[in-house]
């Protein structure tokens, strides 16, 4: 870690090249009330990493691109996830994440290239800022918070949807598995699998249906028959009584659509881009 030597708010400034795990450490040690994350991917390691050396009862956030591509190809840890909810941190999906930010306190933050993967601070080539001031961290603290509350961009993982996410890939046919997923991770562990990894969820329609019900197996059924991977809400609407003769005491077809679409956007398997259109996330 070095300073970039300057006067006033570059004094303040230093630069993390890789590898950088001991400053994170040394930062998510030092927090003492909150730790907002940001980053597409996260892998198990990096997960227990942060739970053990964060302080007691501080409240963290974590936004990340729940998508079940990733955990399918290897990006990411569904399990991480998992370890991160059992220990009391808040989880938000945005798909469109790309940005790698972590605020510690507001007052210190760190913008990088690097995800919370080995890669990310030990093996691959990462590069990024230390901001080490309360001013600036708090104007990245407010950018970050807008889009954490916003209901419309993010969607909240829950237990159930891990649950189900975890159902959905242990569904998947043993030959439509990844060679990430079949060979020996050790021959893997430097490789940046997030750089190679598809959009789209390729484990097959079967793994995701037989892992849905009622409502939501309904409107998925209907999203497949839609030939289109950008479609619009009217195109579901289409299907309207499809769905009521298949629901006949349900009288607000059109909201339940909308809530089961937010549910599948929450599950990864779908990626609002605003205005009632939304993008299919997974390959039939």
């Amino acid at each position: 870690m070095k300073y970039v030597q300057s006067g006033g708010l570059l004094d303040r400034i230093k630069i993390l090249k890789s590898p950088w795990k001991s400053d994170f450490i040394r930062l998510v040690k030092g927090a003492r009330k909150s730790i907002h994350l940001a980053s597409p991917y996260i892998k198990k390691d990096i997960a227990l990493l942060i739970v053990d050396h964060a302080n007691p009862n501080i409240k963290i956030n974590y936004l990340n691109s729940f998508k079940l591509s990733n955990f399918y190809r290897g990006a990411s840890d569904l399990e991480a996830i998992e370890i991160l909810h059992n220990n009391n941190v808040n989880l938000k999906s945005y798909h469109q994440l790309h940005a790698k930010v972590f605020i510690f306190d507001g007052k210190k933050s760190v913008v990088t290239s690097g995800n919370l993967t080995s890669g990310g601070l030990l093996h691959n080539y990462e590069y990024g800022l230390l901001v080490d001031d309360a001013e600036l961290s708090s104007k990245i603290t407010d950018d970050y918070q807008n889009i954490f509350r916003d209901k419309e961009l993010t969607g909240r993982i829950t237990i159930d949807v891990i649950n189900k996410a975890s159902q959905i890939l242990r569904s998947v046919p043993k030959e439509r598995k990844t060679r990430f997923q079949l060979e020996d991770k050790e021959l893997f562990k430097r490789v940046p699998v997030e750089e190679i990894d598809a959009d789209k969820y390729e484990g097959g329609v079967d793994s995701i249906r037989a892992n849905l019900k009622g409502w939501e197996k309904d409107v998925f059924d209907v999203l497949n028959e839609i030939n289109l991977d950008i479609f619009k809400l009217k195109d579901v609407y289409k299907y309207e009584d499809r769905l009521k003769s298949l629901h006949p005491r349900n009288r607000y077809v059109k909201d339940k659509i909308r809530q089961q679409l937010q549910v599948l956007r929450d599950l990864g398997l779908l990626q609002f881009l605003g205005g009632g259109v939304y993008r299919k996330l997974w390959k039939g």
